[in-house]
């Protein structure tokens, strides 16, 4: 990089690494309100999320890991960046992020998330919600934050989030977190909490289907269920039409045997409040055993379900549900430190969170075989790799 008239001159590399930049996803968060008056505003607000972005792809976990990251770069920084001010300390990355309005933030990871699902089919979306326990405060009496994400396990998406308002649960977060998504053609996923007649209307709705787990928040339906299945099972389900599919997987030390049935509606007694659940089609019972050395454990699971009677693909997309725990709160958890995270100023924790979601998403796009905290490690150290997550999902540059 060599300057020349007070103007810097980037060679042909340099030039390339800027264009991947600014083409790259920090070009959806350009647009975002600047929730500071003019005066404060030593630092752009573009340096600041940009910053704090390639930051916690390259490991940084809280505001001063991120001041520590821009300084470290500050001279690879500078290519691509206004910094007059040099790098913002981690009291302005932590104030400013802290009063950035969420649904803002949100709206911009939308419109990145939409330029990558328009090339990818996104035939399954999971929804499940999350405690940062770290975030509470006991002394100002706040609570942790419980965000709603919906996940596609296919495509290792975060899809969007939502938070759960004080006072409130999932049941309400689930309806504002759907009219975020386009649901046509995919199937949702949800443990029992989410199972509700309303949910499972809007999500008709919205031309998706669903599979919502079955438990004893609906305790009539869900022994009317439990005894239709009993007697089946006891008459070797004879006279009955159902599909069947069966897996066995040995692992660690473990063999897991997993058989699915999916009977048609038509086929059971007329179901409790059975009107109210729009286009209920099936429903499905699910046998896991576990045989460990010492022991065998049995689990039965019931679900409803729109789709029709394919064991098969239900079975698929039942144990894919199980992936917005093992790939996405575990991840938070362990890669990114979320449940140890003390931030809780304003909107910091909750905008934060969405950043970790950003990235995880890209760290997933990026094909290498490295595992996410080695992809992450990796970052920090080399900025050719970085830019090579960064440009997952645009066209060869």
């Amino acid at each position: 990089m060599k300057k020349g008239f007070g103007k810097v001159v980037l060679n042909p590399q340099q030039q390339r690494e800027v264009k991947i930049i600014k083409q790259s996803v920090l070009k959806h968060f350009q647009q975002i309100p600047d929730p500071r008056v003019h005066r404060t505003r030593h630092h752009s607000l573009e340096a600041i999320l940009t910053i704090a972005i390639l930051a916690v792809l390259s490991g940084a976990d809280g505001f001063v890991a991120i001041e520590v990251y821009g300084k470290s770069k500050q001279s690879w920084l500078e290519q691509f960046l206004d910094l007059p001010h040099g790098i913002p300390s981690h009291d302005t990355f932590i104030r400013v992020i802290g009063a950035i309005d969420p649904m803002a933030l949100q709206e911009s990871f939308l419109a990145w998330i939409a330029t990558i699902s328009e090339k990818l089919k996104i035939e399954v979306i999971h929804i499940d919600g999350k405690t940062s326990r770290g975030s509470y405060d006991r002394e100002g009496q706040l609570k942790a934050l419980h965000t709603v994400s919906a996940w596609s396990s296919e495509h290792g998406l975060v899809l969007a989030q939502q938070k759960v308002k004080d006072k409130s649960n999932e049941i309400t977060a689930v309806p504002q977190l759907l009219l975020l998504l386009n649901l046509k053609g995919a199937v949702v996923t949800l443990d029992a909490m989410g199972t509700q007649t309303e949910i499972a209307r809007q999500i008709k709705r919205q031309d998706g289907n669903y599979l919502l787990a079955l438990k004893g928040n609906q305790l009539n339906l869900y022994k009317q269920v439990e005894a239709w299945f009993a007697e089946a099972s006891a008459k070797s389900w004879e006279g009955i039409d159902y599909s069947y599919h069966e897996t066995v997987e040995a692992a660690h030390h473990r063999v897991e045997t997993r058989q699915v049935w999916v009977v048609s509606v038509k086929q059971l007694p007329r179901l409790h409040r059975q009107s109210q659940w729009e286009g209920l089609t099936t429903v499905v019972m699910v046998r896991r055993e576990r045989q460990l050395w010492n022991k065998t454990t049995t689990e039965i699971q019931f679900y409803l379900s729109s789709l029709e009677a394919d064991a098969e693909r239900h079975s698929w997309v039942i144990r894919s549900h199980w992936s917005i725990e093992n790939s996405l709160h575990w991840v938070l958890d362990v890669t990114f430190n979320e449940d140890a995270s003390r931030i809780r100023q304003g909107n910091a924790a909750q905008n934060l969170g969405l950043l970790r979601h950003l990235s995880i998403s890209l760290l997933k796009q990026e094909p290498s075989k490295l595992s996410l905290k080695m992809k992450r490690y990796t970052a920090g150290m080399d900025n050719d790799f970085l830019l090579q997550i960064l440009s997952a999902g645009l066209a060869e540059i």
